[in-house]
């Protein structure tokens, strides 16, 4: 006899187990050694953002603010769009790192950003 429930009266069932459910059990409770390979092998797909674009737009961003002399008038504003790129540390290039250096010591000694 099957299960009901007891306020509706409605028969309990399980519905059938589809893939995406039998991929998801082997990755919560299957082998975690092949879970963590298989993750750190895992090439995102073409949806999803990548880091490197995240610090090209707050690159971009970064030198508008600079250009536009934000620095001087919203210090606090610019000082945390340089921190919201120095979590990338280990991602930027050296050109950035660069631009990202020069931007800090324009803000902290209230120069104008000349090209």
């Amino acid at each position: 006899m099957a299960s009901k429930n007891d306020i509706t009266g409605d028969e309990i069932k399980s519905k059938a187990s589809t893939k995406a459910y039998e991929d998801n059990y082997d990755r919560i409770f299957g082998n975690k050694e092949k879970t963590l390979r298989d993750s750190i092998d895992h090439k995102p797909s073409e949806g999803q953002f990548k880091i490197k674009d995240k610090i090209t737009d707050r690159m971009n961003h970064l030198q508008q603010c600079m250009e536009g002399q934000a620095h001087i008038d919203r210090p606090e504003y610019v000082q945390d769009v340089i921190n919201s790129i120095k979590k990338f540390d280990s991602q930027l290039n050296e050109e950035d790192d660069d631009y990202l250096q020069s931007a800090k010591f324009a803000l902290d000694e209230k120069l104008q950003w000349k090209l």
